[in-house]
């Protein structure tokens, strides 16, 4: 498997929405819209999903 290095706009994305879930979950911030639409478990893991896509595919 040849894995390659995120792209520097994929990567901030990824941790973005991962750091935005964490924060969330232990109550730092509060996103009331994001709070009624999804849980922050499933921010964090999209956020690793899209850099776990990143390295398995080129120009992500």
């Amino acid at each position: 498997m040849n894995l390659s290095a995120p792209q520097l706009i994929t990567w901030i994305v990824g941790v973005i929405i991962g750091v935005l879930g964490i924060l969330i979950q232990i109550d730092v911030m509060s996103v009331p819209v994001l709070e009624d639409m999804i849980r922050p478990f499933w921010l964090v893991s999209t956020g690793f999903v899209i850099l776990a896509v990143s390295n398995l595919f080129r120009n992500l």
